[in-house]
């Protein structure tokens, strides 16, 4: 067993100032083979301490939770409030980990996680090593273009977590569902329509979206419409009443409050933006 904690890698880094407030950064990475005393607690810290359990085990303390963590499992702990990592005593871990910068990043954890705060399996943990080998390679290098190249690296880490996250194959019953729901968007597609459609319980049908689309049905229909919408918005010159009913909106109002909610800008502004010069022109 290990006496002393062995800093193995140990990277930092500064981003330009202000990059953060526009795209991601890594400000800290490593590789630390743990002793069984180790461990850390802090009240909060600034951006997203993200670690992967190469080997042994611990312990980690985020959003007023404990988990266990073993090998070949991520934990990325909310920095905003209390939390810890401590090594397992009897076995303790080596760990590959990162600080991650950037803007709206408890927006981004919850999205991606969603409810699951606990450690999560990394499918492909061979290319995530890969990764972080990457990842210290070029922090130590220090080339310019660097805060480039570190957005585009949180960027593929977070594609990979998403790919772990992501349930297996979307079974037909629910892949028929969604084509036929992005056919006739306008339609009220209530929920016993969308059983009777299926043929599962309006209760399966929950799961199954929640399980595979990671959104319950209500949103995912709502997001499809908006979509529709769009297209309907640069493709004709109807009225934003007439695009609501095609779109499966019961009004206007409702139409408009959803898109805002959405994209930041009213369906008349956003038509105005995508049409601009074009349109014009064409009038």
């Amino acid at each position: 067993m290990r006496g002393e904690t062995d800093f193995i890698e140990s990277h930092h880094y500064v981003p330009e100032p202000g990059w953060t407030r526009m795209a991601f950064s890594v400000l800290r990475a490593g590789k630390v083979a743990a002793a069984p005393d180790y461990g850390i607690r802090r009240r909060r810290h600034a951006g997203q301490d993200i670690l992967f359990c190469l080997s042994g085990a611990g312990t980690v303390e985020t959003g007023g939770e404990e988990f266990a963590v073993a090998a070949g499992q991520l934990a990325w702990l909310a920095n905003e409030r209390p939390h810890a990592h401590v090594a397992d005593p009897n076995h303790p871990w080596t760990l590959l980990w990162f600080r991650l910068g950037g803007p709206d990043l408890i927006p981004l954890r919850e999205s991606l996680f969603g409810g699951r705060p606990s450690p999560t399996p990394i499918i492909g943990a061979t290319a995530l090593i890969a990764w972080f080998e990457r990842l210290f390679v070029a922090l130590g290098s220090r080339e310019a273009g660097l805060d480039w190249r570190l957005n585009q690296a949180v960027g593929e880490f977070l594609t990979m977590v998403d790919q772990s996250l992501a349930a297996p194959t979307m079974p037909s019953v629910l892949a028929d569902l969604a084509a036929a729901i992005r056919s006739e968007p306008a339609r009220p597609w209530t929920a016993e329509e969308l059983s009777s459609i299926s043929g599962v319980s309006p209760s399966q049908v929950r799961r199954l979206f929640a399980r595979y689309l990671r959104t319950s049905p209500r949103r995912w229909l709502t997001r499809e419409r908006l979509i529709h919408a769009q297209t309907l918005i640069v493709r004709n010159r109807h009225s934003l009443a007439e695009i609501a009913e095609q779109s499966g909106f019961c009004d206007v109002y409702h139409f408009s409050r959803e898109f805002k909610r959405s994209t930041g800008v009213s369906p008349g502004a956003w038509r105005r933006s995508e049409i601009g010069e074009t349109g014009r022109r064409s009038t």
